[in-house]
């Protein structure tokens, strides 16, 4: 008898969250998928993508209470990764790094609440370019 009120209040709890929660896709003129999103009371939560007109992958984030939240991807078309960020309540915060076409690391910064901290940039080549 437990196991059935409680199974009862899950399924409820579940309704109710499934009731304030929807998907949200947008899509380009040809039909494929732009962008799509989580939005639970009015709020981005959980994971966001947006894709290239070709339908690959560009972006990719986490959202928690409507706030960027964990690391962040961006792709180029060719599927290689572009950019990879960290975020914390929505502000940079732990390593951000670019990169160029080629694949090889352009940059890599570590933020605390938004600031750079430390960081490197790189030539196309690999060689790390010095501060001024």
């Amino acid at each position: 008898m437990r196991r059935k009120i409680l199974t009862a209040a899950a399924i409820a709890a579940l309704m109710w969250t499934a009731a304030d929660a929807e998907i949200v896709k947008k899509t380009y003129k040809n039909g494929t998928v732009r962008s799509e999103k989580n939005i639970v009371n009015g709020k981005r939560e959980g994971m966001a993508k947006t894709y290239y007109k070709s339908g690959k992958l560009k972006t990719e984030v986490t959202y928690k209470n409507d706030k960027k939240d964990g690391i962040e991807k961006g792709y180029f078309e060719n599927g290689k990764l572009k950019f990879e960020k960290s975020y914390k309540h929505g502000v940079l915060h732990g390593q951000s790094k670019t990169y160029y076409k080629s694949g090889k690391l352009e940059s890599d910064f570590t933020f605390e609440d938004g600031l750079p901290v430390k960081g490197n940039k790189y030539t196309p080549a690999g060689e790390k370019i010095k501060n001024k």
